[in-house]
């Protein structure tokens, strides 16, 4: 979603210092959440929204445009992130060492700046001084990065990362593992797997090339009613995070389709992202 009406002449590229940050449709803590950003992330601020209004701001989310007012004390300077969170979640500590305190935790598709390897941990930039992550939670986002050991820039089974999932708590307009929605789930899955795809699951039938029918479905496909997507597993069984089990969960296609009939309607498309 893009809010019409609203000239944006960037006039402070920022990121997001904290595990996350939400992104309201208004400047005030009780507004409606539309989506979240998520650490590293960049957000400009908009022209006309520098100034605090009740101590947020104005602007857009680079990673795919969402504009909304985000808490002034979420954003900050960082460095341009070498790689991204591709694990549920991941714990930063305050040093290199299984036994350290835990400072906050991350969230899958959190951008960081590596600056170098102590053992199996990446040390990495943050507001408050330098943390800590396993080498193993993180994507560069650069295959020539010479900091961590993989080189890999993505994943192969970002369905199976999804299934990680499970169980994770629903909520309208979240992006993180501690809470998120539909659309949610195949943006972040999918950008785990190289795909940058939009936020709501409106734009997100046009992922990809469609799909004759349910009987040609397979694991990676996605199935779209008005206002919901899902992700199949196989040939029968869909993950999904949903209101009604309020939360990721897996269950067979068919008692999908014949409970949200009732409710959004029949099924409006089928797809097969390209990766």
């Amino acid at each position: 979603m893009v809010r019409k009406g609203w000239a944006v002449n960037l006039m402070l590229a920022t990121r997001i210092i904290t595990p996350s940050a939400p992104l309201l449709s208004g400047p005030k803590a009780d507004a409606p959440l539309d989506s979240e950003c998520l650490f590293g992330e960049r957000f400009d601020i908009a022209d006309g929204g520098v100034m605090p209004i009740d101590g947020f701001v104005f602007g857009t989310l680079g990673t795919d445009g969402y504009q909304g007012w985000v808490p002034r004390e979420c954003l900050g300077d960082m460095p341009p992130p070498t790689a991204q969170i591709m694990v549920p979640m991941s714990d930063v500590t305050s040093a290199a060492d299984i036994k350290s305190p835990g400072r906050f935790g991350l969230s899958l598709g959190a951008l960081v700046t590596v600056r170098e390897i102590t053992g199996d941990r990446a040390k990495i930039v943050t507001a408050n001084g330098d943390g800590f992550l396993p080498c193993r939670h993180l994507l560069p986002l650069a295959a020539d990065d010479n900091h961590l050991p993989a080189t890999d820039t993505k994943i192969d089974d970002w369905v199976g990362l999804g299934e990680r999932l499970i169980g994770s708590p629903y909520k309208w307009g979240g992006r993180t593992a501690w809470g998120l929605d539909c659309s949610a789930l195949v943006q972040l899955t999918l950008a785990a797997a190289g795909l940058d795809v939009p936020r709501d699951s409106g734009p997100q039938h046009k992922i990809g090339s469609p799909i004759s029918d349910l009987t040609a479905l397979c694991r990676g496909d996605l199935v779209f009613w008005h206002g919901h997507v899902g992700i199949m597993q196989d040939d029968a069984r869909l993950l999904h995070a949903n209101a009604h089990h309020m939360a990721v969960a897996s269950e067979p296609l068919d008692h999908a389709v014949e409970r949200i009939a009732t409710i959004a309607g029949p099924v409006t498309a089928l797809r097969r992202p390209v990766i």
